[in-house]
């Protein structure tokens, strides 16, 4: 419950490492640069000079077992579900792809369309594709064309189909069907590249040129068996996640094997890259995230909360903050405290643009357990005191305040 709110006004600030003055007619943002985690952030003059840019980073993981897909930020730190179990009748997560306009698209294992969700409100839109009924759907990709590719697990529908960007179906693309195709990618020439699970031991990466027309096996089930993702990677090798063998390896771009490359997995599927290099991998043997650096030195897990559970699918997207956005919240612009010696916890903010805040607590599971406050176009200091209920359990709880382009989370525990 809440006991009291403050607010002050809109006061100049210094910058935290220079100390330098900065006047309120120039908006400062900061992250945490100082563990090399995450980029450098921006500095807008908001009378017209821009700096610099920054970009807010948003992990989305796909939670195949509970048909949701959680989201944390780049330091692990869980934000809470985008798509919560079941919303828009999604069924068996499978992939996440974010769209040019701001949607979010996302696969279904059990569903025949590919669901789309708004990107700010997290609301569902409905169907996105249309024309064609998919045949267990699994992985997309907006290819060098612009159009979306999606594989298909389907016992005989199992083409790689195209649709453009407004949802409507354009084709199948690949001349031949792709037996529990997965992850895709393209070369400088236009060939297109797909792993194929086959049974998880005769699983092979398959080629096809650019018009889909068949190439034949690019890499065989000599060393992978159960192929989940591939990406190219530094030096321009190509990198292969195993589902099957619980690693990932290295080829050459012509298809020679140079090793192993990554361990100390069960069964990983879905991949991404962060700004600094290190990769992000999920894995379905022990519901999480591990994280490598970008010669494959396990860094431990990469998320320690959400209840993940079967993550096949691991996305960034990148919200570019500009002069006319909300400001992102660095630790100097959100903290919290406590609790004191009566049980009582201080959310305190300080924005120098107004913002539309929403704040709330959740568990260790993601489950919303109180919303504190929404706050309409509000800036300077304030600080709100409140106090958990008596009968909620011990253990870890987050934290959250989001706007429409920020967010931060803030990890707490509850005796």
């Amino acid at each position: 419950m809440f006991v009291s709110q403050t607010t002050k006004p809109i006061r100049p600030v210094r910058h935290a490492h220079t100390g330098m003055l900065l006047s309120s007619g120039i908006l400062w943002i900061q992250s945490d640069t100082m563990n090399q985690r995450n980029t450098w952030v921006a500095f807008f003059f908001l009378f017209g000079l821009a700096v610099q840019a920054q970009e807010v980073i948003t992990v989305f993981v796909s939670s195949r077992a509970n048909n949701s897909v959680k989201t944390y930020d780049p330091d692990g730190n869980y934000l809470g579900n985008f798509v919560s179990p079941g919303k828009g009748g999604l069924s068996g997560t499978e992939d996440i792809l974010f769209h040019p306009d701001g949607r979010v698209l996302v696969t279904g294992f059990q569903n025949t369309t590919i669901k789309a969700y708004d990107g700010e409100t997290m609301d569902y839109l409905g169907d996105f594709s249309s024309g064609y009924s998919l045949a267990t759907p699994s992985k997309m990709s907006i290819g060098p064309d612009s159009l979306i590719y999606v594989t298909q697990w389907g016992a005989t529908q199992n083409k790689v189909v195209r649709f453009d960007l407004d949802g409507n179906f354009v084709d199948e693309f690949t001349s031949v069907g792709v037996p529990n195709g997965l992850g895709h990618i393209w070369d400088e020439n236009g060939d297109f590249y797909i792993a194929q699970y086959g049974n998880g031991g005769n699983g092979i990466i398959h080629r096809f040129g650019p018009d889909g027309q068949d190439k034949g096996t690019f890499i065989n089930s000599a060393i992978i068996q159960g192929p989940t993702n591939i990406w190219w990677g530094p030096g321009g090798d190509l990198y292969i996640t195993d589902w099957t063998v619980g690693n990932a390896v290295r080829y050459s771009a012509t298809g020679i094997y140079k090793g192993v490359w990554a361990t100390g997995m069960v069964n990983p599927e879905g991949v991404a890259t962060l700004p600094n290099g290190d990769v992000l991998i999920g894995d379905w043997g022990v519901d999480a995230v591990h994280r490598f650096d970008s010669l494959g030195t396990y860094l431990g897990y990469f998320n320690t909360a959400g209840g993940l559970a079967d993550p096949n699918s691991v996305r960034l997207r990148k919200n570019a903050i500009s002069s006319t956005q909300d400001p992102l919240f660095s630790k100097n612009q959100v903290s919290w405290r406590g609790p004191d010696i009566h049980g009582a916890y201080v959310l305190r903010w300080d924005l120098d643009q107004p913002a539309t805040i929403h704040t709330r607590i959740v568990n260790g599971l993601g489950q919303c357990m109180e919303v504190l406050q929404d706050h309409e176009k509000v800036s300077g200091v304030q600080e709100v005191l409140w106090t958990p209920d008596a009968s909620w359990p011990a253990g870890i709880y987050y934290v959250q305040v989001r706007s429409s382009a920020a967010f931060r989370s803030i990890p707490f525990s509850i005796h």
